[in-house]
């Protein structure tokens, strides 16, 4: 039997769970290209005897390309849904001594509990968009207390776009990026055009994070962006 996607997210059904898994890739072209600077610049900036902090595991499709890389690294991964957090213990069975999973809601992250480690690298992969914006400015008042100086923040997410403002240059933009995309999408510009005013959830735009977190205390930019798809990066400061 085909499974029917509901409407909106239902992290808490293992059905959608699963059908998330299986076509996240195709459905986010730009995704594999953002992952794969990720993960080269954690092999760069990781420090060896230090742990990573992953908010929003998911289903765990990043760890595997991190401990390719960096094969003694260890991982700790904080994830809401029980039904993501089973397709990622299946998943990360063979790194399950190097990969410690935490539930925990981050809208609630002040009361997050971590096993006793120094992190040096946080990252975060589509995930904050989830929660609304006041808790995630409070998620990166988090992360500033946790790092130690020069520690680093990814986070790779799904940004607000004005759909209706900027329609005449999106659409064209989007149909160079998916035919040069090596996973298609599979959409035309005006389906990406109406998922983004019904994928609003709790977005934000680009300068409302680099803001963000220069206020936590980070030196903040933008690596790598694509439409309303962007790798920004925050540095705590040395002393």
């Amino acid at each position: 039997m085909t499974f029917t996607p509901p409407a909106h997210d239902d992290w808490e059904n293992p059905d959608f769970a699963q059908h998330w898994d299986a076509v996240v890739s195709a459905a986010n072209s730009s995704r594999a290209e953002q992952l794969d600077i990720l993960a080269a610049i954690v092999e760069r900036v990781y420090l060896p005897g230090t742990s990573m902090l992953d908010l929003g595991l998911g289903s765990g499709l990043v760890e595997p390309l991190l401990f390719a890389r960096l094969p003694q690294a260890q991982i700790v991964g904080v994830e809401q849904s029980p039904a993501m957090i089973t397709l990622a213990e299946r998943r990360l069975a063979p790194f399950a001594d190097r990969c410690q999973i935490v539930r925990h809601d981050l809208s609630e992250i002040a009361g997050l509990t971590l096993p006793e480690r120094t992190f040096s690298i946080v990252f975060s992969v589509q995930t904050l968009h989830h929660i609304p914006h006041e808790a995630q400015r409070t998620v990166y008042q988090f992360v500033a207390q946790l790092l130690p100086p020069s520690g680093v923040f990814l986070h790779m997410e799904r940004f607000a776009l004005d759909a209706d403002m900027f329609a005449p240059m999106i659409a064209p933009t989007w149909d160079v990026l998916e035919s040069r995309a090596e996973t298609k999408s599979g959409r035309s510009a005006d389906e990406f055009l109406a998922r983004l005013n019904h994928k609003s959830e709790h977005a934000a735009t680009l300068e409302q994070h680099l803001a963000w977190l220069r206020e936590a205390g980070f030196a903040a930019t933008c690596l790598h962006l694509q439409l309303n798809r962007a790798l920004i990066v925050g540095v705590k400061p040395a002393r």
